[in-house]
């Protein structure tokens, strides 16, 4: 699971549904919650976790239709026969998305190069710290 760690810059609610704004490292994270019982509030400590098999990979030169998107440097690539472990740093916290070994021979991924990771809003959660 990957986990980092902000605080909560802005919330919007419409109908059943909460987006929330998460500041990490100066960069701006989104999660979207549906019908939550739960309460947040701007300046509120959160972590904010995603499974390595929701973070996607793309080329720097893609668009993309997810906010969460971010271009990093990728630190180390394990390959298995099917799947692939890629870890990115996010300015010094581990990053880690598991794709199909396929993908990555597609994408012609590398260790020490930039792509860019991203994961839907839908996918983040959200923990109190």
């Amino acid at each position: 699971m990957n986990k980092l760690t902000g605080v909560i810059k802005e919330i919007k609610n419409c109908d059943d549904i909460v987006q929330i704004y998460i500041d990490i490292k100066g960069k701006i994270f989104t999660s979207l919650i549906l019908s939550s019982n739960e309460v947040y509030k701007i300046g509120q400590k959160v972590n904010i976790l995603f499974k390595e098999t929701e973070v996607m990979i793309a080329s720097v030169s893609s668009k993309i239709s997810a906010r969460n998107a971010f271009i990093c440097k990728i630190t180390e690539i394990k390959n298995g026969e099917i799947l692939c472990a890629i870890s990115f740093d996010f300015y010094g916290d581990k990053i880690v998305s598991i794709i199909t070994k396929n993908a990555l021979l597609d994408l012609n991924c590398k260790e020490n190069e930039e792509f860019m990771w991203f994961v839907k809003s839908n996918e983040v959660s959200i923990q109190k710290v």
